[in-house]
């Protein structure tokens, strides 16, 4: 049989591999802008504060202002979305996030400032409506889009943690030129976006409204509103959001407790950096099983491997820490999996989909930035880590509970 001959809708298949392909890559540059441009601010801390002579306090504000401005920005995403188009809003958010990337570079502390206020709003936007981008795709992209969507959001912290400081380095610029130099993942992307926008005007992209999700019927609630009143959007909001908690709770204090265990500095990077390389595979390979109908198993056993990790880490010490990260790891990029794979495919419409991304992005933000407060406050409180982190081990057994009843069957 001849490869090149047209399928029987009139598409070819070599044009929808470069279609794929091409949206497949944008989704990737789309959640690495969504993540580097905060990550990469973390190792540059140091380097802030002696060349602005500032306290903890104004450094605390430049990571969670972009956090907290997803609380606000969120829930009015979808009815923007609504009037100026999805593809257009992703589009202006990713020129939010280059510009405000490059007014960051600018040498005052204000544009400081402006710069991180414009890209918390443009992070938020983007938050809200990449979920929703995916869901406007053919039905049978939609799980390896989500992998590749899923996989970057841990790819992304990965690459700024790990290439920020030594790109520094290499060039010899200071930390507001190498901030700048992360602009390039967003121009790129933007590029790409462009392309694919364009390439939705040719005729062979009339076919995909056979693929899509069904239009809602007349009166069925699929807005904001709707989303805020149906239960099982809110589980998927706490399982999504047990899921951020773990993440910023681990990247936030699990360097600690390796510290108070004597395990050396070098050794603790190592560690916490093969956290975030061992949950890519799994963030990208978990939505395609999804879509193969092992949601109900799938959902509940990923949070598991992080409450085995822990219990290891409680019981043994340091002699497990090398199957701790792992086990973290893995759970990590599972639960991310799980988290936006299920919001896609619970989508009625790429509009539905962005409601109900809107709610659980607001209440994951919110449910996941108390974990390293909450983590802080018990170890404080207790001087020890046993208390706070077997808190957290039951919080994501509760998460665990919750996926039986976010990987059932929409009605």
């Amino acid at each position: 049989m001849d490869r090149t001959s047209a399928l029987p809708d009139g598409r070819s298949p070599a044009s929808d591999v470069k279609a794929l392909l091409l949206i497949a890559t944008a989704v990737l540059l789309i959640a690495l802008n969504l993540r580097i441009p905060t990550t990469a601010l973390g190792p540059l801390l140091p380097e802030i504060r002696a060349d602005l002579d500032s306290g903890e306090t104004f450094l605390s504000l430049l990571t969670t202002i972009p956090l907290a401005l997803t609380l606000v920005v969120a829930p009015f995403v979808p009815q923007v979305t609504s009037r100026f188009g999805m593809n257009r809003i992703i589009g202006w958010a990713l020129i939010g996030i280059i510009g405000a990337t490059l007014i960051r570079s600018i040498p005052t502390t204000v544009t400081l400032l402006v710069g991180t206020v414009i890209l918390g709003i443009a992070i938020a936007v983007g938050t809200v409506l990449g979920p929703a981008a995916i869901a406007s795709q053919r039905i049978q992209w939609r799980g390896p889009l989500t992998g590749v969507y899923t996989m970057a959001l841990s790819l992304g912290p990965a690459m700024a943690l790990g290439l920020t400081v030594p790109v520094m380095r290499l060039t010899g610029f200071d930390w507001r030129q190498t901030l700048m130099l992360w602009s390039v993942i967003g121009i790129v992307g933007l590029i790409l976006w462009g392309g694919y926008t364009r390439s939705l005007t040719s005729p062979q992209s009339a076919v995909l409204s056979r693929d899509l999700i069904a239009s809602p019927v007349a009166g069925e609630k699929i807005g904001l509103r709707g989303a805020l009143a149906d239960s099982r959007v809110w589980v998927l909001a706490f399982y999504l959001g047990v899921t951020s908690l773990t993440f910023y709770t681990v990247s936030a204090w699990l360097p600690t407790i390796f510290f108070m265990d004597g395990i050396s500095a070098a050794s603790v990077g190592g560690y916490t950096s093969l956290i975030n390389i061992v949950s890519l595979p799994f963030a990208f390979v978990v939505p395609v099983a999804l879509r193969r109908g092992w949601g109900p198993v799938v959902a509940p056993i990923a949070p598991l491997p992080a409450v085995i990790g822990i219990a290891m880490y409680l019981i043994m010490g340091s002699t497990s820490v090398l199957w701790v990260a792992l086990l973290l790891g893995l759970a990590q990029g599972m639960c991310l999996g799980v988290s936006y794979d299920q919001i896609v495919q619970y989508a009625k419409s790429p509009e539905h989909a962005s409601a109900v991304s809107a709610v659980t992005s607001t209440v994951g933000v919110a449910i996941g930035s108390a974990g390293p407060l909450l983590y802080g406050y018990g170890l404080e409180s207790t001087g020890a880590y046993v208390v706070p982190l077997g808190g957290l081990a039951l919080l994501i057994l509760i998460q665990a509970t919750a996926g039986l009843w976010t990987s059932r069957p929409k009605s």
